[in-house]
């Protein structure tokens, strides 16, 4: 065979299909070889070899024969000869051999979004009814009126995330019956979630609460914080919640128009699997004014990638809320 005839064609004597749908130069016969015509097979049928020369041998399965004139591009899979199997088409042509794995980081989010949707759970069971006991003595009011907003940064470092997952469904209807019950007039719904550092090592935030008009500040929060803490043992799928020691009543500075309880929590990962008993604390705050309420949870996320660890304290959350609730609640014009 000369230095410039091609290899043996794998599909019988025929020149593959061109896979742009081309028909390929013809290629002058090799020494020994028949003019074109000459014993050619019907299509679809093998050509028979020279007597006495044995068979054509097919490359192994698996095995993709040496390119020659007229193989299919890369990419493109090749005709197998008749009566053979086709051949499954190699990695990187239609599939994959198999999903890439993500390492650690999809675990790892997996964790931290399966504690944020338990937080969330908790935080939605906190306007649910109560019956709510006589209020003591209420906040000062200064008369003024006030609604909530959503502003890009809060709290000085915590930024205003569009992440899906961690973004809270905030109130729905029936919440906002049951502040109306509470003694809240027309109340207003808002939501949203915030981010402090990256996702796998700083605190999300979560943030939700209404605005209008409320009567007895105490009762609403007292009310809230009781549905608070009956909500927070209904476990959540994969999840377990119990309280840590009872409610308490703070006074951060810049809140003392406000009623601002917080209540410390405990998460257990009951879902099957390495993470299967780990534990993290988290703390929940609330507060109610006279014409707002709203709730905030920060969640460490260092310490639940770390699988256990510990949230801001009591104080130092109901300091958070006092800086969110200031740079959310703005006066009405």
């Amino acid at each position: 065979m000369s230095n410039n005839q091609p290899p043996p064609n794998p599909y019988g004597g025929q020149q593959p299909p061109n896979p742009y749908g081309q028909q390929p130069p013809q290629q002058q016969p090799g020494f020994g070889q028949p003019e074109p015509g000459y014993g050619y097979p019907q299509q679809g049928q093998p050509a028979q070899p020279p007597y006495g020369q044995p068979p054509h041998q097919q490359p192994d399965y698996g095995q993709q024969p040496q390119p020659g004139y007229g193989y299919p591009q890369q990419g493109q899979p090749g005709q197998p000869p008749y009566g053979q199997p086709p051949q499954q088409p190699g990695y990187g042509y239609g599939q994959p051999p198999g999903a890439p794995q993500g390492g650690g980081s999809g675990k790892r989010n997996g964790i931290i979004i399966g504690a944020v949707v338990a937080l969330v759970a908790i935080g939605a069971g906190v306007f649910f009814l109560t019956s709510g006991g006589d209020s003591g003595s209420g906040p000062k009011n200064d008369g003024k009126k006030y609604k909530l907003t959503t502003p890009a940064t809060v709290a000085t470092d915590y930024k205003k995330s569009d992440d899906s997952d961690l973004a809270d469904d905030g109130l729905d209807d029936d919440d906002l019956a049951t502040l109306k019950t509470l003694g809240m007039t027309d109340p207003q719904r808002v939501t949203a979630a915030y981010i402090k550092g990256t996702q796998l090592a700083g605190t999300v935030l979560s943030f939700s609460g209404a605005y209008g008009t409320v009567k007895d500040p105490q009762k609403v929060a007292d009310g809230m914080m009781a549905s608070l803490r009956k909500g927070a043992t209904d476990d959540g799928e994969g999840t377990k919640t119990e309280l840590v020691g009872g409610a308490q009543t703070l006074h951060p500075s810049g809140a003392d128009d406000a009623v601002v309880e917080c209540q410390t929590a405990k998460i257990t990962n009951t879902e099957d699997g390495d993470d299967k008993g780990k534990v993290i604390n988290v703390t929940i705050c609330l507060w109610a004014d006279y014409s707002t309420v709203g709730t905030i949870t920060p969640l460490d996320l260092a310490s639940l990638v770390g699988g256990s660890g510990s949230s801001l304290s009591a104080d130092a959350t109901a300091d958070l809320l006092a800086k969110v609730r200031k740079d959310t609640r703005v006066p009405l014009t």
